[in-house]
């Protein structure tokens, strides 16, 4: 797994020995059959996917940790968490190209196997389900006109609305 941003790129394998990862998705449906045998759910939309992964990393590397926390700290200019690209074949299968630290990261020292036990879970940014849902959002712009002194932005991309907010 390679994690990339700002120009740099850190291959997670090479931070310690023993790395795995498992994927998990959550899809949010709700059931709308009441007291009868009925199969009908509404769907209430896909949730972002997460990434849970581990790692040992010997005592004797803790420049290594210090590098695993500097990712999982990084903050951008903005003060959110730092979005990375990742390629890996397990993200590349599910369809996830963007992912941020979320959750916990922890650290657990052996003293018997001399090394940190690391588990972390990564979140997938941008997916699939909410690029969709943006485009559906913009297409539903309605045709009239703002009122004086509202902007209609059609969109919840952060980006889109600062800029419509400097051009008031």
């Amino acid at each position: 797994m390679i994690l990339s941003a700002n120009g740099s790129e850190t291959k997670i394998e090479t931070l310690g020995k023993n790395f795995r990862r498992s994927l998990s998705a959550e899809f949010d449906r709700k059931d709308l059959s009441g007291q009868t045998s009925s199969s009908a759910f509404s769907s209430a939309g896909n949730k972002p996917k997460k990434i849970s992964a581990s790692l040992q990393i010997p005592t004797s590397w803790p420049e290594k940790l210090t590098e695993l926390w500097n990712l999982a700290d990084a903050l951008d200019e903005k003060e959110n968490p730092v979005v990375y690209t990742v390629a890996d074949e397990l993200c590349k299968a599910s369809k996830i190209r963007q992912v941020i630290f979320a959750g916990s990261l922890d650290v657990k020292e052996d003293d018997t196997l001399l090394v940190y036990n690391v588990n972390f879970a990564l979140q997938e940014f941008n997916s699939a389900a909410e690029k969709r849902e943006e485009r559906e959002k913009e297409k539903a712009v309605p045709e009239t006109p703002a009122a004086d002194g509202e902007i209609i932005v059609g969109s919840v991309d952060h980006a889109k609305i600062e800029a419509a907010a400097k051009v008031q």
